[in-house]
């Protein structure tokens, strides 16, 4: 199949890519910087917010298949960069898939989140509306209401936090454990976090583009929710440093921004229980507890 790839030179894109390609997928990139592609895909120098090049860029590519993963992430602290990229670059992008026509229009496969507000630690299902308070996530709502509005065949992924060998994980958290001083968790730590290792996202994205009936939407997290403070000391004492020590989630608006500690002190636990029945997915990772090392291994294996 024929698809095309935003935010392929990202975290979970460079894994999808890897993925897609190992089963046979021809796939084109949208990158800014040629050069930044994953290995064994064509690059295809364009941006969401220029709606005129990415037309052309689709019209090139001509996707059986688009899987739109580039987004601001929630700890973005301005509003309206998210809102440009995550809101308006969607619709670009729907326009573009449009203009090719119905019949060739092709199947958009759209990784959301299931990290768009505080839940009480409630169990987040795709049955009933998600606690919806921080920028990202009513970005990340738009953008599914978008795609459903456009009538083209779907499918939606809600990842919960994702951890692997790379983005946030390896080059935001494991770097800051490692530096001198006690990292520090913010709050209490008591809340609960719906995690989900990288590959176990790769296999959903993969079965959305090659399994998953049109309109479709999958929540997509481990077995095993674990609070938030267990996490960052499980990876503490994953690559041999002491336990964290904790900080005022007040403290912490003013250093990182709301936006970025309302991601990180929200308390869910996120069900995955459809995508196993109807599509057969199940994680390669019950739990942090067996990612989290994994991970390590293979960061240490790389170094």
């Amino acid at each position: 199949m024929r698809i095309l790839v935003t935010g392929a030179s990202g975290f979970i894109g460079g894994e999808a890519c890897a993925a897609l390609l190992a089963r046979g997928h021809q796939l084109s990139a949208l990158v800014r910087r040629p050069g930044s592609q994953p290995a064994g895909c064509e690059p295809l120098a364009g941006d969401l917010g220029d709606a005129a090049r990415l037309a052309q860029v689709v019209d090139e590519a001509q996707p059986e298949c688009v899987v739109h993963l580039a987004a601001e992430i929630a700890s973005q602290r301005s509003a309206a960069k998210v809102e440009q990229v995550n809101v308006a670059g969607t619709r670009h992008l729907l326009d573009a898939c449009l203009a090719l026509g119905r019949e060739r229009a092709p199947r958009i496969v759209f990784a959301s989140t299931v990290v768009t507000g505080d839940a009480g630690g409630a169990l987040l299902t795709e049955q009933e509306p998600l606690p919806v308070s921080t920028p990202y996530g009513r970005s990340k709502q738009e953008g599914e209401r978008m795609i459903r509005d456009a009538e083209l065949e779907s499918v939606v992924i809600r990842p919960g936090h994702v951890y692997g060998p790379g983005g946030w994980y390896a080059q935001e958290l494991l770097a800051r454990l490692r530096q001198p001083g006690r990292f520090a968790v913010i709050g209490s730590g008591a809340n609960m976090w719906d995690v989900v290792h990288v590959d176990d996202v790769v296999d959903a994205l993969v079965l959305g583009v090659e399994r998953a009936a049109p309109g479709s939407l999958y929540h997509v997290a481990d077995d095993e929710p674990i609070r938030f403070y267990d996490f960052m000391a499980l990876s503490a004492r994953a690559i041999g440093v002491g336990a964290p020590r904790r900080i005022p989630a007040t403290l912490a608006r003013i250093v990182a921004g709301a936006n970025a500690v309302d991601a990180v002190v929200r308390s869910a636990r996120t069900s995955n229980v459809k995508i196993k029945a109807e599509l057969g997915w199940s994680p390669r990772f019950a739990g942090a507890r067996d990612g989290v090392p994994a991970v390590i291994e293979r960061l240490t294996a790389a170094a």
